[in-house]
Order: structure tokens, then sequence, then C-alpha cells
């Protein structure tokens, strides 16, 4: 009888020598391999939680699609709120990617929306982003006594301030209205503070957050390149509904691009983070990922996150270690190549070069001119009003008073700085301020956390993003998720780092107590 062939299954368990030991694997065979090394790494509760997001996913789409109708106002916050409860209890990490996303595309599933149902100023779709991002709320339960570290007395300062200003709201602004204010400014705030107290799982959160910022500018990127040369019809009439005027005019190659967005400040703001945490990740695709970003923050025309941006990239190439100078130099060399003919565009050029020659005649400019006008006013304002406005009368917040029986809208400040101040007063200001300088200063200090890549370029984004507040609000929205994720990662890093070099110090042996000399180094060990 003639004897059967060896299975593809046992040839590679042959010791060398034996015939068939080296034959080489089929194109079958190393897909299947390849798939059973990704299963062993991804949990069944991973798999959950990706699942939940898949099928939010493909309801969101549906309902948009016709097959939802205007119950999407209802089940899209609800569903945004359920499914960050699953991920966060099966996936921690599944939840921080989808709490990121849910940011990047709400305004644009709400732009889609109203241009098939109406525009409402005070759309409920915008509640789910911040409804996800509260859960994060638990993490703060569950480990109340690490805060009692100085590691995160900044985040503590914030959230006094915070409470302070909403008080001060409740007297002064509606309810609703000022409620809604506090949770616009605290879950950027508390979604920080869970990164950084749950630096234990830091590298994952680290990959996570990294694949999030990297496939975040792909999509919104392409996005903005096509918004740019072509803005769809949901764009066109939500920025006239709107009165976006901030925007300019609605049509190809003179819009200013915002992307899924819902304005171009802070889609900057998002790009600045991205590029600058994308920037050292090891991802080898991240490059077409960051020309697109660099091209898209180019046609924002936002001034102040240019600045922002080359003031992070400095900070970024400061913080390196020396040996990974010529690799991130390369890296940027080989990204701006990428972006070239983007940027060189004659449309490109002469959309950005107005925009840009503006900063040389900083007198003659017209939104100079109100900036400092509004300063003025406020300031002025500051000197009588000492305990501050409170919370919910500024930005998306004041959509929800109610005068003359009609929604009215407040305009933020053109200053973050001014509206801490003005929104919390002078207590409150001075808090967030004190609370700002804890931010910045141990990223200026700190060494140990030069080792990991990830976390130099969150610590180059706190301190662009610090620097854009003089220009804009940075602490709420997406803008504060942003910053206050930035914070979060770059703290963590910066306990994780601690952690892993106590460790080689000391030894560790399951089942016996640590060292009380680690422990004391160990942020909430």
């Amino acid at each position: 009888m003639e004897r059967a062939a060896p299975s593809a299954e046992i040839v590679p368990l042959r010791p060398p020598g034996v015939e068939g030991a080296h034959r080489p694997a089929t194109r079958g065979g190393r897909r299947g391999r390849r798939l059973r090394q990704w299963r062993s790494t991804v949990s069944n509760s991973d798999l959950a939680a990706w699942s939940a997001v898949a099928a939010f996913s493909i309801y969101v789409a549906i309902a948009l699609a016709g097959g939802g109708g205007r119950a999407l106002t209802l089940t899209f916050p609800a569903g945004c709120l359920a499914v960050a409860l699953f991920a966060y209890v099966r996936s921690p990490a599944t939840y921080v990617g989808f709490v990121f996303w849910t940011w990047l595309v709400t305004p644009f599933i709400r732009r889609v929306f109203d241009l098939q149902f109406g525009f409402h100023p005070a759309s409920l779709l915008l509640v789910g982003p911040v409804l996800a991002t509260m859960v994060s709320v638990f993490t703060l339960l569950r480990r109340a006594q690490s805060l009692r570290g100085t590691t995160y007395v900044p985040f503590v300062l914030a959230m006094t301030a915070l409470v302070y200003a909403y008080v001060v709201g409740l007297v002064q602004q509606p309810f609703v209205a000022a409620t809604y204010d506090l949770m616009n400014w605290g879950a950027p705030l508390l979604f920080g503070l869970h990164l950084a107290l749950e630096w234990r799982r830091f590298p994952r959160v680290r990959t996570v957050l990294t694949l999030v910022v990297l496939w975040g500018m792909l999509v919104t990127g392409a996005y903005g390149l096509l918004q740019f040369i072509d803005p769809p019809a949901w764009d066109r009439v939500w920025v006239i509904n709107a009165e976006m005027y901030s925007v300019g005019v609605p049509v190809p190659f003179l819009i200013r691009v915002f992307s899924m967005l819902n304005a171009p400040g802070p889609y900057a703001m998002f790009l600045v983070f991205a590029v600058l945490v994308g920037l050292p990740a090891p991802q080898r695709w991240k490059f077409l990922a960051l020309a697109l970003g660099l091209t898209a923050l180019l046609l924002t025309k936002t001034r102040s996150a240019w600045v922002a941006f080359m003031v992070g990239g400095l900070v970024l190439q400061f913080r390196q270690p020396l040996r990974n100078l010529p690799r991130q130099w390369v890296a940027l060399a080989v990204v701006l190549l990428l972006a070239a003919p983007a940027i060189t565009h004659p449309r490109v050029m002469r959309a950005v070069s107005g925009r840009a020659a503006s900063l040389s005649k900083i007198d003659e400019d017209r939104s100079y001119r109100e900036r400092l006008a509004i300063t003025n006013y406020v300031v002025e304002r500051l000197k009588h009003n000492v305990i501050g406005e409170g919370l919910g009368q500024l930005g998306s917040a004041g959509k929800l008073q109610v005068s003359s029986a009609r929604k009215i809208s407040v305009t933020a400040l053109d200053s973050g700085v001014l509206e801490v101040f003005s929104v919390m007063g002078w207590m409150g200001g001075m808090l967030f301020t004190f609370a700002m300088f804890g931010v910045a200063i141990p990223v200026v200090r700190d060494r140990r956390g030069h080792l990991d890549a990830v976390s130099n370029g969150a610590a180059a984004a706190v301190i662009a993003l610090l620097f854009a507040a003089f220009f804009g609000n940075v602490f709420n929205g997406v803008s504060g998720m942003m910053f206050w994720s930035a914070v979060g990662l770059a703290t963590a890093g910066r306990s994780y780092a601690l952690a892993v070099a106590q460790a080689r110090r000391y030894s560790i042996k399951p089942g016996t107590p640590l060292d009380p000399a680690l422990v004391r180094h160990i942020p909430a060990a």
C-alpha cells in the first residue's frame, strides 16, 4: 500500500535533519498560523466587546440610511452608554478606543441625521460621547485611595475648581445648562484620570491609543481633503443652519476644513495631539496617516494650532534620547515627502499662504482685533465679578438656555485662560491654574519616561495644547479630550516607568509582601 503523505500540521514539528522538515509552508498554512497567533493574543472578553461595538456601528449605519428614523436621537446616546459600560467591564482597552471614536464621528453622524430630519441647535446626539466618557467615573470610585498620591494632585485641583464653578452655575444659570456644561468639562478630565490611574495597563492602552490616533488621522484626513475639494451636502447645510461663519464659505477650495468634527479649532487640536503621539509610534504604515494629518492641519487654517504643533515638535525632539533623534528626523522627512504633492498644490498653497501671511501683519488682522476687544471686555468684567459666571453660560451649554421662549446661543471666548477665569472666577481660576502648573512641571522635569517614545509624544502634546490654551479653550469638549488624554497618557507612562525601574532594583517574589521601599515609590501600589 502506498504511504500517505505527512500532513502539513506535522511537518513543522519534525526535528532538523528529517526528510520534509524544511518543506516551505503553503500560503494557506501561513495564513492559518498567523490567525492562530493573533487569536492567542485576543481574549474572549475582547471579542465580546468588539462584537458589541460592531453591532452598534451597524445599527447606526442602518439608521442613517433611513432605517431608524428619528429614534436615533434617543437610541444613539443610550447605545453609546450601554456599549461603553459593556466594554469597560469586559475589555478596558476597547473602552478607551470606543470613547475616542465616539468623539471623532458623532458630529458627522449628527450632520447626516440633520440633513434628513431637520436641523436642531441642541442635538441630543452630541450627548452620546459625553455619556460614554462619563463611565470612567467608576475608575475614580474604584481607586479613590490612590488620589492621596502627589501624582494626582493636579486632577484633584481641577475637579475642585469644576465643582466650585458648577455650584455658582446652579445659582446663576439654568440647571440643565449648568449640568451639561459640567459633563462637557468633567468627562474629559475623568477620562484622563482614568488613563492615569490605570497605569498598570499602560502597554495595552498605549497600543490602542496609538492605533486610534493613526486610523483617526487616516480617516478624518482623507475626509478633510474631500471636504476641501467638494464639501458634501450635509456639511454645507449644517454650516449655513448653524451660522458657522468661522469656517468661511462652504464651497470648494474656500472652506476651512473641520472634517468629521464640528469646527476647525477642535479638529486642529485633535491633529496636534495625533501627530505628536503618532510620529514616534512603531507602526510602519504610520507615514501615510501622518501625511494626511499634516495636510489637514494646514487646511484647518488654525494659526494657533500651527504654532502649538511647532512648540510640541520642539519639546518632542528635546525629550528624545539622542540615539532616537536620527530615526525621528528620517520619519519626519518621509512624512513631508508624502505630504508634499498635496501641500504644494496651487489651490492648497493659495488657501494656506493668505492665512499664514496674516501672522506677519497681526495688527491688521480682523480676528486679532476682535480677540483683543473681547479680552479687554472680559478683563473689565472680571474686576467686578470675582465669583465668576459659573458653568452653563458659554459654549454649547449656552444653547440650552431659554430666553423669551426661544433657545439662545452664547459664543465661547477665544482664550482658554479667559474662559477659565470667566467661568470659575478668581478662586476657581487660581485652583485650575495651579492644576495646570502641576501638569506641566512633571512633564518638563521627568527623565524616566523619556525611554518610551509614545509617552514622549503625549508629554509634547501636553505642552503644545497648554500653549494653544492662550488662543482657545482646550479644556472641554473634543479639545478637552485631547488635552486630558495627553495628560493621562503621559502620567501613566511616568508611573509605569517608575514602577519598572523600582521592580528591577528590588526583588519581588510571588506570595511575599512588597518591600516598603518599593511600595513608597510605586503610585497606588
